[in-house]
């Protein structure tokens, strides 16, 4: 039963929530889940419990004989617990679930992809042999965001390949959020010479200079953990897939490292916040084009007046 975990669902006041799941790392639970919600990364997510409200956990515990001697030793054990032995907890057995390695599952959606008809993204783990003159990027995501397949990163390829197909393509580009470093690579790969992947995570510049370190573009790309507004240089082209609220919050530090004539890609935006941020940038001196879109997502760009 090594491989397989049982699932006892408890539910709970959000006040009680920290000592609820304190209690049942006592007793070995491998993981808990507060009623689950759907998550993404362009989405901010509200933490915030409800005091009075009662939520569900799903606990995980590795599979034993007898599930509900655990149960009445876990009530047992609240009992004990000054602020819950006099509280109402309401706990079920749910089924068995067998253990998966989401790790390598999720690959599986993962295969080799094209932007347009000269960029050609593949997995680390999946080979790919280039056709005619197309321009291939390997990339592995590791704790990092960026395969290129999510929606939003797919736009910002498209737009970033149309900039620099060009008579006159951007010389040089800033990657606000760079994560995985995938639309640094991609532009690379479609020949931008200078580029600066920046990121304030460090988990993400090392994912990213990994990617880039595979593809041999470290002479075009340089990656920095300065904040945007600690950068000095300017930029022909900037793109930023991130939160919407994000690309608002720092509009200002985007226009002083934007040269006259510079390109601005915004993305990570939902269609529904789409006027929000066209509005925030309204009074700046940029000439918006039409939006692109992919399902629920929207990419924004325009060109600062020279």
């Amino acid at each position: 039963m090594k491989n397989e975990w049982i699932v006892i669902e408890i539910k709970v006041k959000g006040e009680l929530v920290d000592f609820v799941t304190t209690a049942l790392d006592d007793f070995g639970c491998s993981g808990t889940v507060v009623d689950a919600v759907s998550l993404d990364t362009f989405v901010v997510p509200d933490n915030d419990l409800n005091p009075a409200a009662i939520y569900t956990l799903q606990t995980y515990f590795p599979a034993v004989s007898d599930p509900e001697h655990l149960i009445s030793s876990l009530m047992s054990a609240f009992k004990q617990i000054p602020v819950l032995k006099d509280q109402d907890i309401d706990m079920q057995l749910g089924g068995p679930v067998r253990m998966e390695d989401w790790s390598e599952n999720w690959k599986q959606n993962f295969s080799a992809f094209h932007i347009g008809d000269k960029l050609v993204i593949h997995p680390s783990w999946e080979d790919y042999i280039p056709v005619g003159s197309e321009a291939v990027i390997e990339i592995d995501p590791g704790m990092a965001f960026g395969t290129g397949t999510h929606a939003t990163t797919k736009l910002c390829l498209e737009m970033v390949a149309e900039l620099l197909s060009r008579t006159n393509p951007p010389q040089t580009m800033l990657d606000v959020g760079t994560g995985s470093g995938i639309l640094a690579l991609g532009a690379a790969a479609l020949g931008c010479p200078q580029i600066v992947a920046n990121d304030i995570d460090p988990v993400a510049c090392s994912v990213a200079l990994e990617n880039i370190n595979k593809n041999n573009y470290t002479k075009k790309i340089e990656v920095s953990e300065l904040s945007l507004e600690e950068l000095t240089s300017e930029f022909d082209l900037i793109v930023a897939n991130i939160l919407a609220e994000e690309n608002i919050r720092l509009k200002l530090a985007f226009m002083d490292h934007l040269r006259p004539g510079g390109w601005l890609v915004l993305s990570g935006i939902l269609t529904e916040k789409e006027a929000l941020v066209r509005e925030a940038f309204a009074a700046l001196p940029i000439k918006m084009i039409p939006s692109r879109y992919q399902d629920e997502w929207v990419c924004l760009a325009g060109q600062r007046v020279i």
